[in-house]
Order: structure tokens, then C-alpha cells, then sequence
């Protein structure tokens, strides 16, 4: 895909369309991406992220790897990984790092088919990035994850901060060859 498609891309690529039951129960993995973070807790956008997984869970036994604001909202849960920190000390844990740390657990277990799971505004820049680390991509429904407004990350307690954000993460993940 030329450059020019893949920058209009992302400027204007903003929602992803659910896949079918079918695809959906096929999954091999659910890869769970976190947005922001409270002082007390994860906050309400991973509780939000949270649900989704334990009801998938619930219906499907689908294995877990999950960024640990996720996964601390379900203690009760057997997660398989819990991507914590960046492998090189101190470093930021961005979105191209969890799912690169998700693709080498994977790849261990032959897990392929993923289920991509992140806020909706955040989603499109997931997918790229997992597709681009070859993985077979399984959308869902993320749409019902509210921005948190008391977060401690800015740019994730509203669309307004978040989608300037997000479009020169995208930029500068394109100009890296990240998506």
C-alpha cells in the first residue's frame, strides 16, 4: 500500500467494523490493550475494556494476554500474560511495545488468529500495529468504553484531547514502519 493511501488512513480512519461470531469464536488469543490510569486504579475505561474480556471469556475460553491495567480488573480470571513494562528499563510502554511483547508469547503457542481488544478511538492504530506484526486480526465492539476523565495520562480523559494525540501517534508510527 503506497504512503499517501496509508497517511489518509490515518487521518481519517476511525472505527472498525465488528467480525462475525464465527470469526470471533475461532480466535486463538485475546490481546487485551489498556487506556489510561487513575491514581487508585485502573479507571473506568480498563473496568470497561475488563468487561468485555470476562464476557468473552465467559462464552468463548479464549486465552488471555492482557496489558496489566486490564488484567488487575480481573483477579478472578486465568490470564495467561500480563505485559507490565517495557522490555528495556524505564522506557514508556506504548501500544507498539505491548503488542510486540503479545506477538513473542504468541508465536511460542501458535497463536495466530487475535482478538484485538482496545477504547475505540484507540483501535485502528491496534489493528495497524498487530497486522503489521502479522497477526491474523479479530475486530470487536469496543464502542460502549468511555473516556475517563479523572485519568493520570491526559490525552485519554476525553476525545478532544485524545484525537490529536492519536493522529500524530499514527503519523509517527507510519514514519517509523510501526503500521
Amino acid at each position: 500500500m503506497n504512503f499517501i493511501v496509508k497517511l489518509l488512513q490515518c487521518l481519517f480512519c476511525w472505527r472498525i467494523k465488528p467480525d462475525s461470531e464465527e470469526k470471533v469464536k475461532n480466535a486463538d488469543v485475546i490481546i487485551g490493550q489498556s487506556f489510561g490510569l487513575r491514581q487508585d486504579g485502573p479507571g473506568k475505561s480498563n473496568e470497561a475494556l475488563a468487561k468485555i474480556v470476562r464476557g468473552l471469556n465467559e462464552k468463548y475460553k479464549i486465552p488471555l494476554v492482557l496489558q496489566w491495567e486490564i488484567a488487575d480488573c480481573l483477579p478472578d480470571l486465568p490470564i495467561f500474560y500480563v505485559t507490565k513494562e517495557h522490555r528495556i528499563k524505564g522506557e514508556y510502554l506504548d501500544t507498539y511495545e505491548v503488542l510486540f511483547q503479545a506477538k513473542t508469547i504468541c508465536k511460542k503457542r501458535g497463536w495466530k488468529k487475535a482478538i484485538i481488544l482496545a477504547h475505540s478511538d484507540h483501535h485502528w492504530r491496534c489493528m495497524m500495529v498487530a497486522k503489521k506484526l502479522e497477526f491474523e486480526l479479530i475486530a470487536i465492539d469496543t464502542s460502549s468504553v468511555p473516556y475517563d476523565e479523572l485519568s493520570t495520562q491526559s490525552w485519554t480523559k476525553s476525545v478532544i484531547r485524545f484525537i490529536p494525540r492519536e493522529i500524530v501517534a499514527r503519523i509517527v508510527y507510519l514514519l517509523t514502519d510501526r503500521i
